[in-house]
C-alpha cells in the first residue's frame, strides 16, 4: 500500500530544529506498507478518493509546530499522516452503526470518549469532543481501557488520508450529501474549523470584523461569517491577488494587501476609525474604542499575534485560529492587559449549539455547502498522485509563487 507516515522521533526532531536533516525526514513514503486492517468493533477501513494537506501538516514537517501537541500525538510511531480527506468506506466494524459499504464519507481527526464507547468526560459532557481527555489516552477507568492498550497507551488525533486505505473510527466520520462533487465535500473539514471558531465568538452585525490570512482557513472563516447569518462588516487581510479575489467572492466587503506594515496599520485604522499612537519605542498601536472589534487570526504566527494585539480595539476579542506558533518571542502580550482583550483558542470542531440544538460541526458545513453549492468550486486548485508528495508539499508551502489555495493528493480506484 502506498502511503505517507509520520515518523516521530525525538532524535529525528532534534536535527530537523538544528537543520542538521533533510527537507524531509520526520516523514516515511513507501509503497509497500501493509494495509491496515480493523482491530476494534467501532472501527471503520476508508479508501481516500481525495486529501488536503493542511497547513499543520506542513508545520509537522518542518517540526515548528508547539513540542505540546507531541502529547495528543498518537501512540504507535510512525502514524498514519493527513486529516483533511473524503473516502469511500471499504469495511464496518461489528459494532458500527450508520455507516455501510460504499457509503462516501468525509473525516474529522477528533477522537472523542464517543468514539471508544466510554462514558463521557467533562469536556464531552459539555459539547466540547475536541478537547476530550481521550485523545491523551484518559479513559472512563472501566475495563475498556485496557482493550484499547491501557491508560496513555491509546488516543491522539486520528489521520491518514495521505494513504490508500486508513482505518479509523465511526465516530469521526461523516456522510457527504448526494451531489456534493468530491473537491467541494474535501473543503468541509477546514469549514467545520472555521466555523467552530466563528462559533467562539459569533460577531453581531454592527461589529467590524478583521480576518488575518487568506489561505483555506481565513477564506472559511469568511464563508462561515455568512453562513452563519452575520451582517457585520469583514475585512480580509490577504497577500496576493488571487487570495484577494477569493475572499471577496466568499463575502469579504473589504481587502487589504499591503505588505509594509506600517502602511497596513495606517490602512486599518483609517479604515475602522481607529486612534493609532506611537509609544516611545516600538510599533504604532491601535487605541480606544474604535477599530475592529474581533480579530480571527487564522495563521497565529509570532507575527501576527502581534498585529493583532496591536490592532484589536480596546475591550475587543481576538480568536486564534491557526497553529503558526509556539512560544511566541516577539507578541507584545501586555497588550491585553492594556486593552483588556479576550484571547480565545479555536481547536479544530465538535458539537455547536445551532438552530435550537446541538449540532455536529460537520452538519452545519454541509448545510452550508449545500446552500450555495457552486461557492466553493475551484478552491481545490492543485491535485497530484501521492507519488508526488515531494512536489505536493511543495506548492503548498509556496502558495503565492503557485496561486495554491488548496492542495490535494487524488487517489485512482
Amino acid at each position: 500500500m502506498k502511503a505517507i507516515m509520520y515518523d516521530l522521533k525525538i532524535s529525528k526532531a532534534v536535527r530537523k530544529k538544528m537543520k542538521l536533516a533533510g527537507k524531509y525526514t520526520m516523514i516515511k513514503y513507501r509503497k509497500d506498507w501493509p494495509k491496515p486492517s480493523i482491530k476494534h468493533p467501532r472501527q471503520v477501513l476508508v479508501r481516500p478518493i481525495i486529501s488536503g494537506i493542511c497547513a499543520s501538516d506542513l508545520h509537522q514537517i518542518r517540526v515548528n509546530i508547539s513540542y505540546a501537541a507531541s502529547i495528543l500525538a498518537q501512540k504507535e510511531n510512525p502514524f498514519p499522516f493527513g486529516h483533511e480527506v473524503v473516502g469511500i468506506v471499504e469495511e464496518v466494524g461489528s459494532e458500527v452503526e450508520g455507516l455501510s459499504v460504499g457509503d462516501r464519507v468525509s473525516h474529522s481527526p477528533v477522537v472523542s470518549c464517543e468514539c471508544y464507547g466510554f462514558d463521557h468526560c467533562d469536556s464531552c459532557k459539555a459539547g466540547r469532543p475536541e478537547t476530550c481527555q481521550a485523545i491523551a489516552g484518559i479513559g472512563d477507568d472501566s475495563p475498556l481501557e485496557e482493550k484499547y492498550g491501557g491508560r496513555l497507551k491509546f488516543g491522539g488525533f486520528g489521520s491518514g488520508g495521505f494513504s490508500e486505505y486508513f482505518v479509523t473510527y465511526a465516530g469521526q466520520l461523516q456522510k457527504v450529501p448526494d451531489g456534493v462533487p468530491d473537491e467541494v465535500a474535501l473543503l468541509a473539514e477546514p469549514l467545520a474549523v472555521a466555523i467552530h471558531a466563528v462559533k467562539r465568538k459569533l460577531p453581531s452585525d454592527d461589529d467590524t470584523v478583521i480576518v488575518i490570512g487568506a489561505g483555506i482557513i481565513g477564506l472559511m472563516i469568511i464563508r462561515a461569517i455568512r453562513g452563519l447569518g452575520s451582517k457585520c462588516r469583514v475585512i480580509s487581510l490577504a497577500r496576493y491577488p488571487f487570495q484577494v479575489a477569493a475572499a471577496k467572492q466568499l463575502g469579504a466587503d473589504e481587502v487589504i494587501s499591503d505588505g509594509n506594515r506600517d502602511a497596513l496599520y495606517q490602512n486599518v485604522a483609517d479604515t475602522t476609525e481607529g486612534h493609532l499612537f506611537k509609544p516611545a519605542l516600538g510599533k504604532r498601536i491601535l487605541y480606544g474604542g474604535s477599530g475592529p472589534d474581533i480579530i480571527f487570526d487564522s495563521v497565529a504566527s509570532d507575527s501576527t499575534l502581534d498585529d493583532s494585539l496591536h490592532l484589536i480595539k480596546n475591550n475587543g476579542t481576538i480568536v486564534i485560529v491557526g497553529m503558526d506558533f509556539g512560544v511566541t518571542k516577539k507578541t507584545d502580550w501586555a497588550l491585553a492587559v492594556y486593552k483588556q482583550v479576550d484571547v480565545l483558542g479555536s481547536m479544530m470542531h465538535g458539537l455547536e449549539e445551532h438552530n435550537g440544538g446541538s449540532v455536529d460541526t460537520f452538519e452545519i458545513a454541509f448545510e452550508l455547502i449545500e446552500e450555495e453549492p457552486t461557492l466553493l468550486e475551484g478552491l481545490v486548485t492543485h491535485r497530484y498522485s501521492i507519488d508526488e508528495y515531494k512536489t505536493a508539499f511543495s506548492v503548498a508551502s509556496h502558495k503565492g509563487k503557485n496561486s495554491a489555495i488548496k492542495v490535494a493528493f487524488e487517489f485512482g480506484e
